[in-house]
């Protein structure tokens, strides 16, 4: 079909991805995700690719979420695709986590897109139905917000191990591409709701800025594409000037400021990004930052200090401005034996872990909860406070560090010392609250199964439930 040649020099344009590879579609059972799903089986022979298709029930809708997660479980079992699905009670934890419902339920989703991808394997992607439309309300939110270059580009076709196959393509192109491939696609009736940010700017704000122009999201969408060109641009120029103009010391980074005040503003502000990113503070830095932190660079005083958030703090001295993050006052405790038949408790930090022997067969999607194969857990069983140098097995055969992970969860920095390390035999099996390794998995040879629970005195005090 037209469409699917046109995906494919999409795809092939960007690299979105290559022949052979592995790939999550990320699937509610509206009509972007089912095109995508049909999309992605049309070239699945062709292209070598491994598909399998995720669904995560968030709990919001109560009967019509559940019949959405069936709908889609029956969709991949028509289609012989291999089929995951996640649930969790997304109200509940935005209460917990003080987020709003939109921010709880995309966080939770990627997270189990995430980890459904690691269980593919190393370098497995996830698709997901984004279109046209989608980059159209996304850059007008940021314009409205303020965004710089990097905000006013909007979504890429490919961000990391994400990818978006149908950025290009109108709302109305995949509804009529449905209709021609016989689906008929769920309705989330939240979609049409103004109570979220997004769908207001969809359902109230562009509609009436379509009646002064009728090619809006076009014009939109060309904004972003030429805006991801100059953010690339200023990228590759900082990473080019980076070595002359800065240095990575033992007290931080340091901008010499002679070198530094010649480049263009525009350039100076992407290697203060690259700063930021390194430092662990871009998402917490916007517009006045920048601002006023390049004026000092340029412009400041020799012995004075500039803070910024997150614990963020530039000096300025003669020749060079250091940049770093500032000692957050760290969380001290000693790592104690973790009883297998009731409870244990950590004071320092307000955490009680309880374990119990387990029923249950599946894994559990529940965040708190990690149940094991008792007897593949060697001695000694341990909980501790996170070490330098941590790392852990993944499925796949690889490590990942438990620095990387944190810093991929947007843990703040101040609380990582608070993370519970649970290992076993010296080798650690969960990261508390985050994820499993690869240690003491369920199999089908498991005969005693324990399921440890942490819960923390913030929460319980303020009635929510683990």
């Amino acid at each position: 079909m037209e469409l699917e040649s046109r995906v494919k020099s999409f795809v092939r344009r960007h690299k979105i991805f290559t022949p052979g590879s592995s790939i999550v579609i990320a699937c509610s059972g509206g009509p972007d995700s089912l095109a995508l799903a049909e999309v992605l089986l049309a070239l699945r022979e062709e292209w070598c690719l491994s598909l399998e298709l995720a669904h995560f029930e968030h709990g919001i809708r109560g009967e019509a979420s559940l019949a959405d997660a069936e709908f889609v479980r029956d969709f991949a079992a028509e289609r012989g695709l291999p089929f995951r699905e996640g649930h969790e009670d997304i109200p509940a934890y935005a209460k917990r986590s003080k987020r709003s419902l939109e921010t709880a339920a995309r966080e939770r989703r990627y997270s189990f897109l995430e980890e459904t991808a690691n269980r593919m394997g190393e370098g497995t992607l996830i698709a997901t139905g984004h279109h046209a439309g989608d980059q159209a309300e996304t850059v007008l939110m940021h314009l409205l917000r303020g965004s710089g270059i990097d905000g006013l580009a909007g979504m890429r076709p490919r961000t990391g191990a994400i990818i978006r196959p149908l950025l290009f393509l109108s709302k109305k192109e995949i509804a009529d591409y449905c209709k021609e491939k016989g689906l008929k696609p769920r309705q989330d009736e939240t979609n049409f709701l103004p109570d979220a940010e997004r769908n207001r700017v969809r359902l109230e704000l562009l509609p009436m800025l379509r009646r002064y122009s009728l090619s809006l999201d076009d014009a939109l969408c060309r904004l972003a594409a030429a805006e991801a060109e100059v953010a690339d641009f200023l990228r590759t120029a900082a990473n080019t000037e980076w070595n002359r103009v800065a240095a990575e010391t033992s007290e931080g980074l340091l901008l010499r400021r002679k070198m530094y005040s010649k480049l263009h503003a525009a350039l100076r502000k992407a290697i203060l990004r690259r700063v930021a990113e390194k430092l662990e503070l871009r998402s917490s830095l916007g517009f006045t930052h920048y601002e006023t932190l390049d004026e000092f660079c340029c412009f400041g005083e020799a012995g004075k200090r500039l803070t910024l958030p997150r614990n963020g703090e530039a000096e300025c001295r003669y020749d060079t401005v250091v940049l770093r993050r500032t000692a957050a006052q760290s969380i001290s405790w000693n790592e104690r034996p973790l009883s297998l038949s009731g409870v244990t408790r950590i004071e320092e930090i307000g955490l009680t872990v309880y374990a119990s022997a387990s029923e249950t067969e599946n894994v559990p999607t529940n965040p708190r909860i990690a149940v094991a194969d008792i007897d593949a857990l060697p001695s000694p069983l341990l909980v501790r406070s996170r070490r330098m140098g941590d790392s852990f097995r993944l499925e796949n055969g690889g490590r990942q560090k438990v620095k990387s992970l944190l810093i991929d969860r947007k843990i703040p920095h101040g609380l990582r010392d608070r993370v519970p390390i649970f290992t076993a035999g010296g080798d650690i099996f969960w990261v508390g609250g985050i994820r499993r390794a690869a240690v003491a998995l369920l199999t089908a040879e498991t005969r005693r199964r324990i399921a440890f629970r942490i819960e923390w005195d913030d929460e319980k005090e303020n009635g929510e439930e683990n």
